[in-house]
């Protein structure tokens, strides 16, 4: 159960003052409706432009958005009086940002006609504490649109989440297996990741993007860098935001069916609309698949499913349930081992996984300039392992209450302040008490945050952010066989600050949409200990990792943004990581276990895109990673068997990719690759614990290369054939050692396309 503790004076004058403070800003702001503005969007040509995407821009934030009807019409209503940012977009189109006024109750029409680019003016909303155009933020964002997910016939998420720069994908073989997402040198559990704004985090950071498939997805967005300056605990290098299926235009539904080698099948049937204010989207879907060998056969079964209410502009209400059940045999690590310490394939052992999120976010037009958003989610993620050695299980429980004002300080200023009760809870079979019961662990966070958002000039956007979390962990009965006393409750207070800054250098004129960007970022991220490092330590001063980290770029258009170029260099550092202490370096700390390590990466991520004719789009992106264990404070040395100077692992040092995606007419053929330089991994049975076995503990992976292929055909009345294929050079690989992945294969189907009317 949550119980929400009282706020002591202090926390309730500092959150009085804030509200009162910023209702001041807008006493004087009028309350009245006025205009409306409307108009057509047309593409090249001059034709109308059915289904694109018009945002409007307000203080610069997305004020609204709406889909053109069939004729290309759109239209905003109800909009008080002040300057508003129009733009367009459609799939390989895009109009330039221009600005309106808007004067009393009158009508205005402005028309918007789209140009070819290769990059379209995506609305992110993971940036900030606000909807926003990514080219408006200076932290490193990207973008992957339910177009692209399409066109790959991507079946999770973690297959579009190849070929983003600075991003290494890593799981254990075969379909469900788990799946571990490294950012920029950072651990796997260095990652916020969200669905809907539904956070989903196991207590500690660690998450299985195994289960979360591509079906329903509208987009994901990867914004590198740290960000617990808007989120907390756990965002030290990426926010990873599951965008699902919103309600859009009339009801239109999708039936899909497909199967392939391995007695592999995948059926989905998705759906959305808005009728009369009220907005809702669906997706079903299933995927089984028999594997590759014994006790490798998978299931996965997934909800996702959006409800919202938006008859008054001034009221909105959205709702966001997703749900996941799957079921996985594990093989275990039964692949090529140079020692021969694999001990073949395990014909028992299976993994289970319920998981469940609800959220539900509620907002208040006050005042044309003052806003007030409430949030609330909850999420549970449970996991049941069955093996020879014994059952065992983890359930993890989360619930979240997010208020912020914002205002609108004047056309070019955006402030957002707010307060957020975190919980997170854990039990699990091997945090137990001394009679080896396991118990619930809890941790409380409760946080102030606030936003502004600045625009001195038409070039320059600035953003700063300060965010003040209390973690506060409950106590640890003492546990003799953990070596574990009784440790007491522990509060520890975090400020993570985050600038950031995007300067338009050679501004886009005229026609021309071409422009050379600047972009920056600098901040802060915490990760506190997890059920384990708990668990097993006798140090009741434990502290969250953290980091401090810088980005800074360049993206450059050409060709009036046909071509874009993007360079970006990153730097990290991570402290006070949790290492358990041994032999010469017990001298170091009187605890088993302590905030002692320390590790660097450094790199460059490069990505260039081009759309010479709206048919074709052709991206290639590169990252150069150049990670290193540095000693432990208060010792030149190195936890062994890592030693100074040594690559972290999982880190390829070097890794590159392509994507081509070619239309005519109703024909499309997509073909993409990922290839992976050499990359430290450990032995798969014990890990680093094989090393006080004498074991051999760590070797080298041989990097592989992964290229995939597939197409589409538009048949009448809304039929479309598909298929994919992958691995297409049939390569023998394990991007986790020990673990071999799939060799050749391949998915065809038929989906029907049912559109409103």
């Amino acid at each position: 159960m949550f119980v929400i503790p009282e706020f002591t004076s202090t926390w309730n004058k500092f959150a009085a003052s804030l509200f009162f403070g910023a209702l001041f800003v807008v006493t004087a702001a009028s309350t009245a409706a006025a205009g409306t503005l409307a108009g057509t969007v047309f593409d090249p040509a001059g034709r109308p432009v059915a289904q694109a995407q018009v945002t409007l821009l307000r203080s610069l934030v997305v004020f609204e958005q709406r889909e053109t009807d069939s004729q290309g019409s759109y239209q905003f209503a109800d909009l008080a009086d002040g300057k508003y940012d129009l733009l367009a977009s459609a799939p390989g189109l895009a109009s330039q940002q221009v600005q309106v006024e808007i004067h009393g109750a009158s009508g205005r029409t402005l028309d918007l006609r789209l140009q070819l680019t290769a990059v379209q003016q995506e609305v992110v909303v993971s940036t900030s504490l606000e909807d926003s155009l990514a080219s408006q933020v200076g932290s490193t964002v990207s973008v992957v649109t339910g177009q692209d997910i399409q066109d790959r016939d991507a079946l999770n998420v973690l297959d579009v989440l190849f070929g983003i720069p600075g991003i290494e994908v890593s799981q254990a073989g075969r379909y469900g297996g788990v799946t571990g997402v490294y950012v920029r040198g950072g651990q796997s559990n260095y990652n916020l990741v969200m669905v809907d704004g539904i956070e989903l985090n196991e207590f500690g950071g660690d998450f299985d993007f195994a289960p979360l498939p591509a079906d329903g997805v509208q987009h994901v967005e990867v914004t590198r860098g740290p960000e617990s300056a808007l989120y907390g605990p756990n965002a030290v290098t990426s926010v990873i935001n599951i965008v699902t299926l919103q309600g859009e235009g009339s009801p239109h539904f999708t039936f899909q069916a497909e199967g392939g080698n391995f007695t592999t099948r995948r059926f989905v049937v998705d759906g959305s609309g808005l009728t009369h204010g009220l907005s809702w989207g669906f997706d079903l879907s299933r995927f089984d698949s028999g594997g590759l060998v014994t006790n490798d056969n998978y299931r996965n079964q997934t909800v996702f499913l959006s409800l919202g209410y938006h008859k008054s502009e001034r009221r909105r209400l959205d709702l966001h349930f997703v749900g996941n059940a799957n079921d996985a045999g594990a093989p275990g690590p039964y692949g090529s081992d140079p020692d021969d310490l694999f001990t073949g394939i395990d014909t028992y052992s299976r993994d289970k996984q319920n998981l469940f999120g609800w959220g539900g976010t509620y907002s208040e037009q006050i005042t044309s300039k003052f806003q007030q958003v409430t949030t609330v989610s909850a999420d549970t993620n449970d996991y049941y392992f069955r093996s020879p050695y014994g059952d065992s299980y983890s359930n993890n429980l989360r619930g979240v209450l997010n208020t912020r004002s914002e205002v609108a300080v004047s056309s070019t200023d955006f402030f957002v302040a707010g307060f957020e009760y975190n919980r997170e809870q854990v039990e699990d079979t091997y945090i137990s008490d001394s009679n080896g019961t396991p118990f619930v662990l809890p941790r409380t966070s409760l946080a102030f945050f606030a936003e502004n958002r600045w625009s001195p000039t038409r070039r320059l956007y600035l953003t700063t952010g300060v965010r003040v979390d209390d973690l506060r962990t409950s106590a640890l009965p003492a546990d003799d066989s953990a070596d574990r006393p009784l440790l007491p409750p522990s509060t520890v207070a975090k400020v993570n600050p985050r600038v950031s800054a995007a300067y338009m250098l050679r501004e886009s004129r005229g026609s021309s949409l071409d422009g050379t960007r600047l972009h920056a970022s600098f901040g802060t991220g915490i990760r506190p200990p997890d059920g384990f490092d708990l668990a097993f330590t006798n140090n009741p001063h434990l502290k969250p990792e953290t980091s401090i980290s810088f980005d800074g770029g360049i993206e450059q258009r050409f060709f009036q943004s046909k071509a874009v170029l993007d360079a970006t260099y990153f730097n990290n550092h991570f402290h006070d990581q949790i290492v358990t202490l041994g032999g010469s370096l017990t001298n170091l700390s009187s605890f088993i276990s302590d905030n002692l390590g320390n590790s660097r990466a450094q790199g460059a991520e490069v990505s260039f895109l081009v759309r010479p004719i709206r048919s074709l789009q052709i991206s290639v992106e590169y990252t150069r990673d150049n990670t290193e264990v540095l000693s432990l404070n208060g010792s030149s040395l190195a936890l062994a068997p890592l030693q100074v100077g040594q690559p972290l692992i999982n880190v390829p040092r070097n890794s590159t990719g392509y994507n081509v995606t070619w239309r005519h007419g109703n024909l499309m053929l997509n073909s993409n690759a990922y290839i992976r330089g050499t990359a430290l991994d450990v032995e798969p049975n014990y890990g680093l614990g094989a090393c006080e076995l004498d074991l051999p503990c760590l070797f080298p992976d041989k990097g592989y290369t992964r290229v995939d292929g597939g197409f589409s055909y538009r048949l009448p009345k809304g039929v479309e054939i598909f298929g994919r294929m992958s691995n297409i050079l049939d390569q023998k690989y394990e991007e986790v050692l020990g673990y071999p992945s799939l060799p050749f294969n391949f998915l065809a189907g038929v989906r029907v396309n049912i559109p409103g009317k």
